[in-house]
């Protein structure tokens, strides 16, 4: 009997754990989720790069992330899906909000200043804690 509560606990745990997804592995954000489509296409040469991903897992994969740039709303994302932007360089926003789905209403966000040829990737994920992240992981 502890055995089998033992392996429930066990199996709970991971349950609520996500994993990061790499950008080759990650699904595309279908275009009915991209509200702003040009920033997904190329600006110039020395245009700057954000790549976002989001985790995949059970815990929190009935919820929508909205990503805003500079306040204005440019795409959701969902679990184990990933997008990259091409921006001209200079100072952005970028703010993270859940509340669609299944998810309370939290958001996070973090200041960038892109230079030319930049390339800058987040990792989006909501630990087991409840908390929304939006981690630069490079």
């Amino acid at each position: 009997m502890r055995t089998l509560i033992g392996l429930a606990s066990l199996a709970l745990i991971a349950g609520c754990s996500t994993t990061p997804v790499s950008e080759e592995l990650a699904k595309q954000i279908p275009a009915e989720r991209i509200y702003d489509q040009a920033i997904t296409r190329t600006v110039s040469n020395d245009e700057s790069t954000v790549t976002f991903l989001r985790d995949e897992g059970f815990y929190g994969s009935g919820c929508s992330h909205v990503v805003y740039v500079n306040n204005r709303k440019a795409f959701a994302i969902r679990s184990g899906e990933g997008i990259r932007l091409h921006l001209v360089p200079g100072s952005y926003f970028f703010r993270l909000e859940t509340g669609a789905g299944m998810c309370p209403n939290i958001a996070t966000s973090q200041n960038s200043e892109l230079k030319p040829g930049a390339h800058e990737a987040y990792r989006i994920l909501l630990p087991s804690d409840g908390s929304l992240r939006l981690t630069r992981i490079q």
